[in-house]
């Protein structure tokens, strides 16, 4: 069995197991390109990265499945944000002004910061919690949540959300997630986003570990 939410790790895609049969092969060609996607940006293999993006997209175009198409291009956009490029999610928008899915929009809202208008019944279930902490403005609780996450992407994309209300100390501790997971471009990013709180001693430090993994 093939559960195609495995696609972005958000579990989308009304949550159903498939079969891999002919009739949805194009879905498992799309979720396995799409975590190929995830894994070689994470790492900074780019070219790998944009390759197997370009698969997942074009397999499912192939099954003419917009709301697939929609879920790729909302994928996409959490794990560039989630290394601090925002693109507006310029590409997800085209294709949900015509699927219109009520559970991807309401992800498309959190990953935007628009917190107040999430009805969090309808995240992903490992977002709900965060969500909620979130909603009422507690940031602490809401760390312990994405602490909570199973999927080390999970918790890099919610980090990213409040980054700007996390410690030196929560920071390092997602910095520790994407360097055990090999992410080595998230790593580099949340190191440079870390030098933004961090003293000029500690600067030069976490310069000099920049410097050595590039």
């Amino acid at each position: 069995m093939k559960i195609f939410i495995t696609l972005l790790l958000l579990l989308f895609i009304n949550g159903c197991s498939l079969k891999t049969t002919d009739r949805y092969k194009y879905r498992v060609n799309a979720s396995n390109s799409f975590e190929s996607y995830q894994k070689y940006y994470l790492q900074g293999k780019t070219t790998l990265a944009s390759v197997s993006l370009k698969r997942a997209i074009n397999s499912a175009k192939m099954g003419s499945d917009l709301n697939s198409l929609a879920t790729i291009y909302l994928g996409e956009c959490a794990i560039t944000n989630a290394l601090f490029i925002n693109d507006n999610c310029k590409e997800y928008k085209k294709v949900s002004a015509i699927t219109k899915d009520s559970k991807l929009e309401n992800f498309y809202r959190l990953l935007r910061g628009k917190i107040e208008t999430v009805d969090t019944k309808k995240l992903p279930k490992s977002y709900i919690s965060f969500a909620d902490f979130l909603k009422k403005g507690k940031y602490k609780k809401a760390f312990n949540a994405i602490k909570e996450m199973p999927s080390p992407i999970s918790k890099l994309i919610a980090a990213s959300i409040i980054k700007e209300n996390l410690s030196t100390e929560e920071i390092k501790y997602i910095i520790k997630v994407s360097s055990s997971m090999g992410y080595k471009n998230a790593t580099i990013k949340w190191y440079k986003f870390l030098l933004s709180k961090s003293s000029p001693k500690e600067k030069v430090r976490i310069l000099k570990k920049i410097r050595l993994l590039r």
